[in-house]
């Protein structure tokens, strides 16, 4: 069902007014069993918990914030290339939605905590790059 039908939500507020007031989001999944379930807000709250783990009783920051925080930690000069080729990968990383939230919330904890709100120097400065790969390991 994960692989299927869960998404990751651009606007968390809109997606939950939707969820709520609407049917829209409502989708149809037939179960192993053969049984029929409907699922509507789920599809977006169970990828929610990337980027924010309290959601789930898990202390620690979401993936934006992680990643943002461990390019800060980096060599100063080695920052830009970081954040212009960041590549995910893995399972999880497949939810539709995911790149375009993630970039968006790296740049908002880019323009907070490195440009203190100069919207301005955010236009100029590197662009984020973010592309997905998929890789196989064996061994």
């Amino acid at each position: 069902m994960k692989e299927k039908l869960c998404y990751v939500a651009y606007d968390l507020e809109q997606e939950q007014s939707l969820a709520l007031e609407t049917t829209v989001l409502v989708k149809k999944y037939t179960l192993p069993d053969g049984r029929v379930i409907k699922v509507g807000g789920e599809l977006f709250s169970a990828p929610e918990a990337l980027f924010q783990p309290h959601l789930i009783n898990h202390e620690g920051v979401g993936i934006a914030e992680l990643l943002f925080n461990t390019i800060q930690s980096a060599d100063i000069d080695t920052r830009p290339a970081f954040y212009k080729h960041i590549v995910l990968s893995g399972g999880s990383t497949m939810y539709p939605g995911l790149p375009s939230r993630l970039q968006r919330e790296i740049k908002q904890l880019y323009l907070q905590n490195v440009l203190k709100g100069d919207t301005e120097r955010l236009a100029y400065s590197k662009h984020f790059g973010i592309q997905r790969k998929h890789f196989l390991a064996v061994g």
